[in-house]
């Protein structure tokens, strides 16, 4: 009886102390490394939540927050999610980082999706533009680009110094990144919330305390945020965005529609709708990029996203238009004579962008046009951006369904949309 006593109280203390290492480890941790081989990113911290994507072996990921041993981090697409501590460890990459560091390139450097020079640009730095970098791999730095991680190479850029030593002088003020985030009365994760921020709130910097800005919350006090849910910027408020005249000076959003475990309508041959809008997403992303505008989607793979999330993705990236893509269907599969394109909308504001982009399809498809016409979809209804939804095709149609399959047929979307963007902006 007395050795099972020890026993257990041996099991007991290592339990324990196993805990205390867990909330120490989390309490600490800036970002961290996937150890698994795939780990299931969820939609809140625990097993009964929903799937929402997965992260790879040797991801680093940055984590924004932390509840009953799960990381809340962020991904690459922009989107937060939640992962078991167990299945990660904490990681400093480099002494780079969450460093401030300056783009050093004459020319301008681009930011990339991932670290290699094949991945897509989602847009550009300017010389002496200051970034926080999250950490360095193999000649290519992980940074906070417009509330998501991105990437640039390390050689055009500058390491200052660590956010932990920087004089205030040198960051004037950071952005809040998430709603509901908290400013606490110290800094460190114990302190009490004086008060949440939304995200785009910023704060201008009163001083740095470790891992911590410190701040004047809205009443006036003193309090903390901690630099890995913020974004840092040289210059004071972001300045109003102006009125965008030129394609070239747009950023378009796209929204390829269904994805995961929501496919969509599937035709007759086979072709489901998920992975048509996908393909068809690409192309127009492939022309709009080539005449200059910035391209952000919403997905770039096969997986769930929900409609809030991707109309939070517009409004994160200030979009001038988004641009929801999908194929329609009638439930009376048998009816192949229902065929056509049709632009929908909701606002009134957006209905002269609608009637815009489905003259110049119109023009290019050798499908039926159906109009512009107002649609009770929630990606147009809720969007603060101005925002359509396509229907490109009936995949209940065979004939249309062959179409949808052709390259030929996605190049002239792309084309249309391209030129409709460009008549609109100019107008």
């Amino acid at each position: 009886m007395r050795k099972n006593f020890i026993l257990i109280s041996i099991l007991s203390t290592a339990l324990i102390a196993a805990g205390i290492l867990v909330t120490f480890a989390m309490a600490h941790a800036n970002s961290v490394s996937v150890e698994a081989d795939v780990v299931n990113v969820r939609s809140g911290p625990g097993l009964a939540y929903d799937v929402t994507s997965q992260v790879r072996k040797n991801d680093v990921l940055q984590v924004i927050g932390e509840e009953n041993k799960w990381y809340k981090v962020r991904l690459e697409d922009g989107n937060s999610g939640w992962v078991a501590s167990w299945l990660v460890k904490n990681t400093s990459v480099s002494a780079a980082s969450n460093s401030i560091a300056v783009v050093s390139s004459e020319g301008g450097l681009n930011v990339r999706e991932k670290p290699s020079t094949d991945s897509a640009v989602l847009g550009m730095l300017n010389t002496n533009d200051q970034v926080n970098v999250v950490s360095e791999q193999n000649g290519w730095a992980q940074i906070q680009y417009q509330g998501r991680n991105a990437w640039v190479s390390s050689d055009y850029i500058t390491i200052r110094n660590s956010t932990t030593k920087s004089a205030s002088k040198d960051l004037q003020s950071i952005s809040i990144r998430e709603n509901e985030t908290n400013i606490r009365n110290k800094p460190d994760l114990s302190g009490s919330v004086l008060e949440k921020a939304d995200s785009g709130e910023t704060y201008e910097i009163e001083g740095v305390q470790g891992d911590w800005y410190q701040v004047k919350t809205s009443n006036g006090s003193t309090g903390y945020v901690a630099n890995w849910v913020v974004d840092i910027s040289s210059g004071g408020e972001t300045p109003q965005k102006s009125k965008t005249t030129k394609l070239s000076e747009a950023t378009i959003v796209l929204d390829p529609g269904h994805g995961g475990n929501d496919p969509g309508a599937k035709g007759d041959k086979g072709t489901v709708e998920k992975s048509a809008t996908l393909k068809t997403a690409k192309a127009i992303r492939s022309k709009l990029e080539s005449a200059g505008a910035k391209v952000v989607m919403t997905r770039n793979k096969d997986e769930y996203v929900s409609l809030r999330d991707r109309n939070k993705t517009a409004a994160k990236n200030q979009a001038d238009v988004f641009i929801s893509i999908h194929f329609d269907s009638v439930e009376d599969s048998a009816d192949g004579s229902v065929s056509g394109q049709t632009t929908y909308y909701y606002k009134k504001r957006d209905k002269e962008l609608a009637n815009t982009i489905n003259d110049s399809l119109g023009d290019a498809l050798s499908i039926s046009n159906r109009g512009a016409r107002v649609g009770d979809y929630y990606v147009v209804r809720e969007n603060e951006q101005p925002a359509l939804l396509l229907e490109l095709g009936y995949l209940s149609s065979r004939q249309d369904e062959d179409r949808i399959n052709s390259s030929s047929y996605r190049n002239q979307i792309a084309d249309a949309v391209t030129e409709g963007l460009a008549n609109y902006f100019t107008n």
